[in-house]
C-alpha cells in the first residue's frame, strides 16, 4: 500500500525535474550558444518478493523472480552539443564556431568556455565578452607578425601599434620590350617600270606594249599558230615555260619548229619573223590557253613571201644601265619626253616631314639612264645614307633617312615646262614602310629606405639598332646618389626570351644613397628581378606594345587604422601604409568529454572531473573546426519538440496524481472497515 504512494510521489518529484529543464530550455531558446539538455529516468530500488528458483532434474521446472518496484528517480540530464544555426550580424567581433570546440575566456585567475562569440573591445582595447568582462584567450603575434606556438594569454589589440619602415631590397621588373623599336626610314618605290625585251630577260618577268605584264606561269604551254600556203600547220607541238626559260629559248624554238621562216628579236622587243618560204603564211601568232594579254601582243598575222613582220614590242623589268628614252611605264606606255631637246628636263620636288623640299632640275638627254635618275631623285630629298636602287622588279626604291623628322611625305617627278601625265604617272612613288622614330620606354616605381623615406627610382630601355639588345639607365628623381649598379645591358635570345642581364660596373645589384650629404637612412641596395634566363617570366622582347611594369618591395611605417578576424581565428590588423599584418590568433579548446564540462551561469562552462583536461589548438587545424567571422550560433532548442515534451511530462505528473489519490482512497476504505 504504501509502496504505491511513495513510488507516485518518486514519480512527481522526477517528472517536476524534467518541467524545470523544458522550462529553461524555452526561457533561454534565444540565447546565442545555448546548448539544450536531456533528462532521462531510471528506476530507483526494487523488492523481492520471491526470488528465482532453477530447475530441478526430473522434477519441477525453474521460476522467475517477483519483484516490485519502489519508484523513479532522475538518471541523468545530458547536455546536446549538436550544431546551432548561424546568424548573421555583420560585426567583426562577433564570432561563430563550426564544430566541436570552445572559446576560452579568463578573469586572470581562472578560464571558463563558452559557445557564445559575443565579443568586442572593452577600454583597454582587449578583445572580451561583453556580458561579463571575461578576456577572450589566444596567442600575440610579434612584432613582424608571426604568431608563436606559446601559451595562450589574453588578446589585446593596440590601436597605437606601428608598423616600423621596410627598407626595399628587391625590384622586379616585368613586360614587354617592342622588338619593333628601332628607329626606321621611309622607304618608297614606284611602280615597274620597263624597257625594251632582250633575249636574255626571262618570259615570266616579261611585259607587253599593252595590257601590262604577260601573265606566263611556270608549266605554260606555248603553241605555234599559223599556216603556210598550202594550208599546213605551221607546228603542232607546244613550248613549256619554266622558271629561267628566257626570252632567246622561245625564238630557238621557234627556228626549230619550221624551216620555211627564221625568227629573231627586234631591238623594238618584238618578235619578228622573217618568211623564206614561196608563199604567204597566214595567221601567224603564240598562243597560251587562258592568256590573252600574251597572245594579243604576240600575233604576227599574215607574212607574205620574202617578207618581214613582227609583234607588239615586248617589254621587261628596266635596270639601272638602261637609258631613259628607252623607259616605259608599267602598263608599257612611254615617257613622253622628247630626248632630243637639248633643254628636256626633269623637275625633282617632294615634301619631307610635312615641309616642301627645294625643287631641283634635273637635265636629260638620250644618255640619261634610270639609275641617274634615281640618284638625283635621292639628292633632291637629301637623303644621303642610302643609295637608291633599281630592284629587280624595275622598281625604284628610295631609302629616306631614320626617323620622323626625315620622313618622305611625298616626291614627283615632272617635266620642266611641259604638263605631261604620262611621266608623272610613270614616276609615282608609294610608301612601303613608314619612318619611325627610335622607342624608349621606361618604368618607375617606389622604394623605401631604412627610416621608412619614399624614393622613386625609374629604368629607360633604348634598343640597340639592329640588335636584339637594350641598354638600360637607372635614375633617380630625386638628391639621392647612384653609387653602383645604375647601367647595364639586356640581351634576348630568338624566341623573346632574357638570355643575359649585366651591370656596366661588374656588380649584381643597384645601390643608391638616400641622401646627398649628412646623416640620414643606410644605404640601400636592390636587386633586380629581371625574370628567368631562357624563359618568359619577366622581360620579354617581341614585336608590339607591352604594359611594362616595375613593382619594388619595403614600405613606410604605418599606424594600424582597423582589423579584420578570419575563419582560423588570425586577427589581422590593417595599417595606414596599406600594409596588414597579423596581431593575434584566437585559441580553442576541445574536450575528450565534452558532455562532462559542468555549466554555468552566462552560456558558459567549467571543467569537471569527466570532461578531462582542454586541448588548447587553433580553428583550421585539421581539427574540423572553422570560424564564421561576423556571425553568431543561435541556441539549438526546438521549441516544437520542447512543447511536446512538456505536455507529455505534464500527462506523466497528473498520471503519477492519480496513483497517490487512489492509493489514498484504498487506505480509507481500510480504515471504514472498523467502523
Amino acid at each position: 500500500m504504501f509502496k504505491s504512494l511513495y513510488s507516485g510521489v518518486s514519480g512527481l518529484s522526477a517528472n517536476l525535474t524534467n518541467l524545470d529543464v523544458i522550462g529553461n530550455h524555452i526561457a533561454i531558446s534565444n540565447s546565442v550558444g545555448f546548448k539544450s539538455g536531456r533528462v532521462t529516468f531510471s528506476e530507483m530500488l526494487t523488492q523481492t518478493i520471491q526470488p528465482a528458483s532453477r530447475p530441478v532434474a526430473g522434477g519441477l521446472g525453474g521460476t522467475n523472480p517477483q519483484q516490485v518496484g519502489l519508484g523513479t528517480r532522475v538518471g541523468s540530464i545530458d547536455t546536446n552539443f549538436n550544431q546551432g544555426n548561424f546568424q548573421t550580424t555583420g560585426k567583426k567581433t562577433d564570432i561563430a564556431i563550426q564544430g566541436s570546440g570552445f572559446f576560452m575566456l579568463s578573469d586572470g585567475a581562472s578560464r571558463t568556455y563558452t559557445r557564445a562569440g559575443v565579443f568586442g573591445l572593452d577600454s583597454s582595447s582587449y578583445l572580451v565578452s561583453p556580458s561579463t568582462g571575461l578576456k577572450v584567450q589566444g596567442v600575440m603575434a610579434d612584432a613582424t607578425g608571426i604568431l608563436p606556438a606559446g601559451p595562450m594569454s589574453d588578446i589585446y589589440i593596440d590601436p597605437g601599434l606601428v608598423v616600423p619602415a621596410a627598407a626595399s631590397t628587391e625590384v622586379q621588373l616585368r613586360g614587354n620590350l617592342d622588338a619593333a623599336s628601332d628607329a626606321r626610314p621611309t622607304i618608297v618605290r614606284t611602280a615597274s617600270l620597263l624597257t625594251m625585251a632582250q633575249g636574255t630577260d626571262l618570259l615570266v618577268d616579261m611585259s607587253g606594249e599593252t595590257g601590262g605584264q604577260l601573265d606566263l606561269d611556270v608549266g605554260n604551254q606555248i603553241a605555234l599558230n599559223g599556216r603556210d600556203s598550202a594550208g599546213n600547220p605551221l607546228s603542232t607541238n607546244t613550248f613549256e615555260v619554266t622558271s629561267d626559260t628566257t626570252y632567246q629559248d622561245l625564238v630557238d624554238w621557234l627556228n626549230g619548229e619550221t624551216a620555211a621562216a627564221s625568227f629573231s628579236i627586234d631591238p623594238s622587243g618584238a618578235l619578228q619573223m622573217n618568211n623564206t618560204s614561196g608563199g604567204d603564211m597566214v595567221g601567224v601568232s603564240l598562243a597560251v590557253d587562258g592568256k590573252d594579254v600574251f597572245g594579243s601582243n604576240l600575233t604576227i598575222g599574215t607574212v607574205a613571201a620574202g617578207t618581214t613582220a613582227q609583234s607588239s614590242g615586248l617589254r621587261s623589268y628596266a635596270d639601272a644601265g638602261d637609258l631613259l628614252q628607252n623607259i616605259y611605264s608599267a602598263d608599257g606606255a612611254p615617257l613622253g619626253v622628247d630626248f632630243t631637246d637639248p633643254t628636256a628636263s626633269f623637275v625633282l620636288g617632294g615634301r619631307i616631314n610635312g615641309e616642301q623640299v627645294d625643287t631641283t632640275t634635273f637635265t636629260v638627254d638620250g644618255t640619261t639612264t634610270l639609275g641617274d635618275l634615281a640618284s638625283e631623285i635621292q639628292y633632291a630629298l637629301g637623303a644621303y645614307s642610302n643609295p637608291a636602287t633599281i630592284n629587280d622588279e624595275g622598281q625604284i626604291e628610295i631609302i629616306g633617312e631614320v626617323g620622323l623628322a626625315s620622313s618622305i611625305d611625298e616626291i614627283s617627278v615632272t617635266e620642266g615646262g611641259e604638263v605631261n601625265g604620262a611621266l608623272t604617272d610613270a614616276f609615282s612613288f608609294l610608301q612601303i614602310q613608314q619612318a619611325e622614330d627610335q622607342q624608349n620606354y621606361t618604368m618607375a616605381t617606389r622604394v623605401y629606405d631604412s627610416l621608412g623615406i619614399e624614393h622613386s627610382v625609374s629604368f629607360a630601355f633604348e634598343k640597340v639598332p639592329g640588335e636584339n639588345e637594350w641598354i638600360w639607365q637607372a635614375e633617380m628623381e630625386g638628391t639621392e646618389v647612384l653609387l653602383s649598379g645604375g647601367s647595364g645591358r639586356i640581351r634576348f635570345d630568338s624566341t623573346g626570351a632574357i638570355s643575359s642581364f649585366s651591370f656596366d660596373d661588374n656588380v649584381s645589384a643597384l645601390t643608391f644613397q638616400p641622401q646627398a650629404q649628412g646623416e640620414g637612412a643606410e644605404n640601400v641596395v636592390l636587386d633586380i628581378d629581371f625574370g628567368e634566363i631562357g624563359a618568359l617570366t619577366g622581360l620579354t622582347q617581341f614585336e608590339g606594345e607591352g604594359n611594362l611594369q616595375a613593382i619594388a618591395d619595403g614600405y613606410t611605417s604605418g599606424n594600424l587604422v582597423d582589423f579584420a578576424i578570419d575563419q582560423s581565428g588570425v586577427i589581422t590588423g590593417i595599417f595606414s601604409n596599406d600594409i596588414s599584418m597579423a596581431i593575434a590568433q584566437i585559441g580553442i579548446a576541445q574536450f575528450s568529454n565534452q558532455e562532462g564540462l559542468v555549466r554555468e551561469a552566462n552560456n558558459t562552462y567549467r571543467l569537471s572531473g569527466n570532461s578531462g583536461q582542454a586541448m588548447e589548438t587553433f580553428a583550421g587545424m585539421g581539427n574540423g573546426v572553422t570560424l564564421a567571422p561576423g556571425a553568431l550560433e543561435t541556441s539549438n532548442v526546438d521549441l516544437a519538440r520542447e512543447f511536446t515534451n512538456l505536455v507529455v511530462a505534464q500527462r506523466s505528473f497528473q498520471a503519477n496524481s492519480r496513483v497517490i489519490s487512489t492509493a489514498d482512497q484504498i487506505m480509507q476504505e481500510l480504515v471504514n472497515l472498523i467502523r
